[in-house]
């Protein structure tokens, strides 16, 4: 499954470097400007529903073939959840009238109608991941309506991982059962990524195990560690949905650091790196393979770049860096596939919430370091 903004975020720093590379850009198609508009309207930091969902729909449905399509209607989804509070509502009922005035229509072509239902399977374990009180059986019958008509999509594995993850939070057994079917599945990638699900699963009853050296030097041993309130904070410099939750984190974290709360940071910065798979992305095309010297040279400005961020946006916390962007070693062991993914565990180091962002962290945060008020009134008010 693919979440929110993940390939426009990926998409709009290929377009920023392909601009900056091109001697002389070329005139754009109407198709690459539909893209634009449509990116630039998800992506604002202050993103507005009239033009999320104008933009968007025009690229979506003009437009089918082209590849920023894919993600596309999620992202356009869960832009509420960004929006003011008083626009929320009416954005997502625009968005899923307009969806489902679509699926009615007996001519609609199956391509699209296989996105739609997908996406909205999608959006549905977005929406129940972030929910106080997930509900399982609704992400079920989402995911059911797309398996009925399209029972080979390729959307389906990916979903099947949310929905595990979903059961795996209300009910750990049953969650680690339906994620072990999945490790057993035929598609390689599909078995890696349930594997990765089941060790985030498997966190909510076996204390986290992590140790490294993180990009100022600091060593980090997460079994030093117990006793505390730890937010595990998956991220990057490059990533809008993280940069605009940076001022509720660090206040918290100002708040309750001295009270047991702590931060540790997981970079998916962006090094540029020119490999194998880098080559086949058309905006490469022509360019040479990098060198062991300027894959180092290229992770160390990248580094330098996250460590000054971090310092000019009031970010104490230890931060690990590997400088491999989406294939970043602690990304890979735990499938994060979207940013921000925001960890929290308890005082035993055990997983309580993997989307701990928002108005749900300092709530999350009060009750697992004892201070809410009905710890206090359990504690004798202590």
């Amino acid at each position: 499954m693919k979440r929110t903004l993940l390939l426009l975020a990926a998409l709009a720093a290929a377009s920023f470097t392909h601009a900056a590379d091109t001697p002389a850009a070329k005139e754009k198609s109407p198709a690459d400007l539909a893209f634009d508009a449509a990116r630039d309207a998800i992506n604002s930091r202050t993103p507005e529903s009239a033009k999320v969902l104008e933009a968007g729909f025009n690229l979506f449905f003009n437009f089918p073939e082209h590849s920023g399509v894919n993600g596309l209607l999620s992202a356009m989804g869960s832009t509420a959840g960004r929006l003011p509070a008083a626009d929320r509502a009416g954005h997502t009922k625009a968005f899923n009238d307009r969806l489902a005035a679509e699926l009615a229509k007996s001519d609609l072509k199956d391509s699209v109608r296989e996105s739609i239902l997908g996406a909205q399977a999608s959006i549905e374990v977005s929406a129940q991941t972030r929910a106080a009180t997930p509900d399982a059986a609704a992400v079920r019958a989402k995911i059911d309506a797309l398996a009925a008509r399209f029972p080979q999509s390729k959307a389906l594995a990916g979903l099947d991982l949310g929905y595990a993850k979903l059961l795996a939070k209300a009910d750990p057994a049953a969650g680690a059962a339906f994620l072990k079917n999945l490790t057993g599945s035929s598609n390689p990638e599909t078995s890696r990524q349930a594997a990765g699900e089941l060790r985030v699963a498997e966190m909510r009853t076996t204390p986290l195990e992590m140790k490294f050296t993180a990009a100022d030097g600091r060593e980090v041993d997460f079994a030093k560690l117990r006793g505390k309130v730890v937010l595990v904070d998956f991220w990057a410099t490059w990533c809008g949905p993280c940069i605009a939750e940076i001022p509720n984190l660090t206040r918290v974290y100002n708040e309750y650091h001295a009270k047991g709360f702590e931060v540790i940071g997981i970079s998916f910065e962006n090094s540029s790196i020119i490999d194998e798979a880098a080559l086949k992305i058309p905006r490469n095309a022509g360019k040479s393979l990098d060198t062991p010297e300027q894959i180092a040279e290229k992770k160390t400005k990248a580094k330098d770049k996250m460590l000054a961020f971090a310092k000019e946006k009031n970010m104490p916390w230890p931060q690990q860096f590997d400088g491999n962007y989406w294939e970043n070693e602690y990304g890979r062991m735990y499938n994060i596939r979207g940013i921000p993914a925001m960890f929290l565990l308890d005082k035993e180091g055990k997983l309580i919430e993997t989307s701990a962002r928002g108005e749900k962290l300092e709530p999350l945060v009060k009750k697992l370091l004892g201070l809410d008020s009905a710890s206090a009134a359990a504690g004798g008010g202590n």
